[in-house]
């Protein structure tokens, strides 16, 4: 069913995957009747999901009816998520409120408990940045959507109704019910494990968890259900109740609570099975605990087969299958501690090959941190939660007194996490492995849990899990070009330049987003940070986690405004500024950051320079002396052989004449020209293109700009002496290879 779905999805060829399972069907003595139905299976799987593929809409106006589902969100001055169109259809809905009265009644309701009628067009999304970055149209697909409906009208809206509706209902009013009953530092754990909302998440905290690796454990799981599940059972059987009556209560309740609980592919794998290993419990159903879970697999596929590709899905499947099969590995274990350590163990190598492809880095720590965080939450967090959420429900004084004794705990743990947290090396951050070094190291995995199982000697089994690791780390490091890569930051600058064998990298602006005018209610609850969700991404992505100097050209925030969340996130060994520049307001955060961080500023100008093999860079200008802005932005020259790159930052008019009367007679080589000031006309003037004679030029520039870089005349200026003209804003994020005096320009579209 798997391979179905990514065929449909994608190539067709995929289907010949199905074969590998004929050696396994062969070697289990499976009859020839077997290979017959697995081969209609998969052919028939695969025509059905093809059928039931969204297609995507035309780009036209149009009026719809929807009901928003519960992700659907209020960000400042829109309201956006997912919906499903009276038609049956999925896709992702956005409006913008005509007024601040509009958006308070948006607040107030319940959104999806609402019909609305609306029109609008169906736009098609912004393509991705690079391959690391948010990509809104994989995202549509995960989610089983193929188009973004702008409505630029609310004709109407009414009621809905339905099971659905009221179990949604249900869970609106057990969220108002922990925002008004729980402390304020309970409320986002309660939401997360009760109703699995995590909406309510600061960054911090995600990032906490991701560090030690416990980010499971803040969402409803098979362990939460498999407990919660325990827990019922034994009590109402304790109450005398009949078994038989309980077991069919749980295989009624239990479909609901994955709805309530907001239908993560956790919770229905968890739920799924459980009713499958109740039924096998009453004799009405006989199957192994490896059949349940592929058959829980086969229907979620089949009736959602876009989840497949969902990271959680993913995870959670390749986790439950990776623990059944490692039965004979568990039962070595002689204490509960071991069986623990084991147990997490299993699922951090089972799962490191997926954690890598879509969050290119895993917890070191989660090895250790998980024997301490999973009894935890098992024993004492999760049970309390839920006696706190029952108790405030039917006797508010006893969960008063709860309250006052668990609160204080519950924030000491709270700090001693944030303090585990914050220690360093818990990560390992080797970016996101090629396909078929994917691929390696999944069947060297697999290899490892045999040799385990088998008990092959140590140094065997060590090695076979140990090699695709060390190609994982090393591969980068072995690759003798070098790489610039000019991000698309949108109306912004970054380049990131990667020397041979990755000797050292730099990072020249980080990107920003210049802001208009005090916030008001149109202002976004979390604001687009350019660092943290396009740069720092491409560099963890790429398996860089230290950058040796990060030069910052000028100080205008569309430069250098990403900068702090890139010191946050990775290792900055020095910082260059232009000179003078470091009184300017927008540089305060930054070097207040270096100064905590004991990270060295280096005030770099005109003749400056460094050697690193035989590659040379220097400085070209700007002189010391006041900072004037764009024209005291830092030139960088970078000198490989006969190429020559140069970045220019947003050097104007002012800035090119000074260059070209301090450079008339230098030989440049075979330049590749950063054009300056985002193509502006202010910027790449007639004399300047005919001094350097580049060969190409990059443009760094948003997509749909409010200023309409790049200009016509810049690009008739470069088309003039035959120069070769690449955008961000076309192209999005562009890459030159290098390697041996020739070079290789790459483009993500």
């Amino acid at each position: 069913m798997a391979v179905s779905a990514f065929a449909a999805y994608g190539q067709s060829q995929l289907l010949w995957l199905n074969a590998c399972l004929i050696p396994a069907l062969l070697f289990g003595k499976r009859r020839i009747l077997t290979l017959l139905l697995a081969f209609l299976a998969a052919i028939s799987s695969y025509y059905f999901i093809s059928i039931s593929i969204p297609k995507k809409a035309e780009y036209r106006s149009d009026t719809i009816s929807f009901v928003w589902s519960d992700s659907v969100k209020i960000d400042g001055g829109k309201v956006k998520g997912f919906a499903k169109t009276t038609a049956g259809q999925r896709v992702y809905v956005t409006y913008t409120f005509q007024n601040e009265q509009e958006k308070v009644r948006f607040l107030r309701a319940h959104i999806p408990l609402y019909i609305f009628t609306g029109s609008g067009s169906y736009t098609e999304p912004a393509p991705a940045s690079h391959p690391y970055s948010f990509d809104m149209q994989r995202y549509l697909k995960m989610n089983g959507a193929a188009d973004i409906f702008e409505v630029d009208q609310l004709m109407e809206s009414r009621t809905a109704k339905g099971p659905l509706v009221k179990l949604s209902e249900w869970r609106y009013l057990a969220k108002l019910h922990i925002q008004t009953a729980f402390p304020a530092s309970l409320q986002t754990e309660a939401e997360a494990l009760l109703i699995g909302d995590r909406s309510g998440m600061d960054d911090e905290l995600s990032a906490a968890y991701r560090t030690l690796g416990i980010t499971h454990l803040f969402a409803i799981s098979g362990l939460h259900v498999g407990l919660m599940t325990f827990l019922i059972r034994h009590l109402l059987i304790r109450l005398s109740v009949r078994v038989e009556t309980v077991d069919t209560l749980l295989l009624v309740l239990l479909p609901c609570y994955a709805v309530l609980a907001g239908g993560a592919p956790s919770v229905w794998r968890a739920v799924s099975v459980t009713v499958l290993l109740l039924l096998t419990a009453n004799g009405k159903l006989k199957m192994r605990m490896d059949d349940a879970l592929a058959a829980s697999a086969a229907l979620f596929i089949l009736l959602a087969p876009h989840v497949i590709f969902q990271p959680g899905f993913q995870l959670s499947y390749a986790a439950a299958i990776s623990l059944v099969y490692s039965s004979g590995i568990l039962l070595q274990g002689k204490s509960a501690w071991v069986t623990s350590f084991l147990v997490t163990s299993i699922t951090q190598i089972a799962l490191y090959p997926i954690l890598l492809y879509h969050f290119y880095e895993i917890s070191i720590s989660s090895f250790l941190v998980n024997l301490f965080y999973v009894p935890l939450y098992s024993v004492v967090i999760l049970p309390m939660n839920l006696l706190l959420f029952i108790t405030s429900l039917a006797v508010p004084p006893v969960a008063t007194f709860l309250f006052a004794f668990y609160t204080p705990i519950r924030i000491g743990i709270g700090s001693i996490t944030m303090f585990v947290a914050g220690l360093p090396f818990q990560l390992w951050t080797p970016g996101r492995p090629d396909p078929l070094l994917a691929c390696f190291a999944v069947v060297c995995t697999l290899l490892f849990f045999i040799a385990a199982e088998k008990k092959w000697h140590w140094k065997k089994s060590i090695v076979v899990f140990i090699l695709p690791v060390l190609l994982i780390q090393w591969k980068p490091y072995l690759s003798p070009d070098s790489k610039i890569t000019y991000l698309d930051v949108g109306q912004g600058d970054s380049i990131v330049l990667q020397l041979p064998h990755r000797r050292s990298v730099y990072v020249i602006d980080t990107g920003g987003i210049v802001s208009f005018g005090d916030p008001s209610w149109k202002t976004p609850d979390n604001s687009f940070e350019v660092g943290r969700n396009i740069v720092v991404p491409f560099l963890k992505g790429q398996g860089i986690t230290k950058v040796d100097k990060l030069i910052l050209t000028h100080a205008d925030s569309d430069h250098i405004e990403g900068a702090d969340e890139l010191i946050e996130e990775l290792k900055v060994k020095e910082i260059h500024i232009p000179p003078d520049s470091e009184w300017e307001q927008t540089m305060a955060p930054i070097l207040g950051m270096a100064l905590e961080g004991g990270i060295p500023i280096v005030s770099a100008s005109e003749g400056t320079g460094w050697t690193k093999g035989k590659i040379h860079f220097e400085y070209l200008s700007p002189e010391k002396g006041r900072y004037k802005g764009n024209d005291s932005s830092l030139v960088l020259l970078l000198k490989m052989e006969e190429l020559a790159f140069l970045f220019t930052g947003d050097m104007e008019v002012e800035g090119e004449e000074q260059f070209i009367r301090k450079f008339r007679k230098r030989n440049f080589g075979r330049v590749l020209l950063k054009a300056g000031h985002h193509g502006s006309r202010t910027s790449s003037t007639d004399e300047f293109i005919a001094l350097l004679s580049p060969e190409a030029a990059i443009i760094s520039a948003g997509r749909n700009n409010r200023y309409g870089h790049p200009h016509p005349e810049v690009l008739e200026q470069f088309h003039k002496y035959g120069v070769a003209v690449l955008s961000t804003a076309e192209k999005g994020t562009i890459t030159v290879t290098v390697r041996g005096g020739d070079y290789v320009i790459s483009a993500m579209h």
